[in-house]
């Protein structure tokens, strides 16, 4: 039976995956960072089959259920294979405890990674959007409530968690790009010209809502990590890719502003 993976859900698996299998004590790489950007090794398993002769057969769910985010989780080639030809040891409750496990892993170590986050790190993420066309219209520069614009573009509490870990970093942006527009006058608008016009390709993509506001996150840092970048790292990285555009999106340089 043909798969139909929804962008949103393929962002959802490998960011919320932490870029390792999840079976107990694995700990292989289902993404690698090369100098030519990320390679995916990892496979998409079923946690429920996704038809009814494969394994942990439902037949209560539908096709688009079976493909959906609640239903997948990302392993390794040898442990896909492993818990999908043995299902009989692996059954449903097992993989949903090993899901949210991963998912609970990533986010206390994005959370780890927030509290080391430093100009350093800032700087390499902004660098990979500060190349941007500077000849845009002004914004108000206002902050908004962020529940009032997630609610305006349609953002879920999928990503609430990332995005209070990338508010909570947000004043220090600001100090940096305070700080950057000190030494080049010109660096603030380039750097929000240059999310923007990653944005604009993203929408003109038909990337919208959640998945749009993870690929933002996964550009930012995809950008500005490289094969000698360690798991911890990683996600030192990400968090600064978080908090750059929570910074941009609170003060309505990305994404729409609520109307008034």
């Amino acid at each position: 039976m043909a798969r139909n993976y929804t962008n949103l859900t393929l962002k959802q698996l490998f960011l919320t995956s932490g870029h390792f299998c999840p079976y107990p004590d694995c700990g292989s790489a289902i993404v690698e960072f090369t100098e030519d950007g990320p390679v995916v090794l990892g496979q998409i398993a079923h946690i429920e089959g996704s038809s009814d002769d494969g394994p942990r057969p439902n037949p209560t769910l539908t096709p688009a259920q079976r493909d959906s985010f609640p239903n997948l989780l990302v392993l390794c080639a040898h442990h896909h294979g492993l818990v999908d030809k043995i299902d009989s040891a692996y059954p449903v409750e097992t993989l949903k405890e090993w899901k949210r496990a991963a998912e609970k892993a990533v986010t206390d170590r994005l959370s780890i990674g927030a509290t080391h986050v430093s100009f350093a790190e800032l700087q390499i993420v902004c660098d990979a959007f500060a190349d941007g066309d500077i000849d845009l219209p002004s914004t108000p520069m206002i902050a908004v409530p962020p529940q009032t614009k997630m609610d305006a573009n349609e953002l879920t509490d999928a990503i609430r968690p990332t995005m209070n870990i990338g508010l909570a970093q947000a004043p220090q942006v600001a100090e940096y790009i305070r700080r950057q527009a000190q030494l080049s006058s010109r660096f603030p608008e380039r750097l929000r010209a240059g999310f923007v016009r990653e944005y604009d390709r993203l929408v003109a993509e038909g990337v919208t809502g959640d998945a749009l506001f993870l690929s933002l996150i996964a550009f930012g840092a995809n950008s500005a990590v490289s094969a000698q970048t360690d798991g911890s790292r990683l996600f030192v990285v990400r968090a600064a890719a978080a908090a750059v555009l929570c910074h941009l999106f609170q003060v309505c340089d990305v994404f729409e502003a609520p109307a008034r």
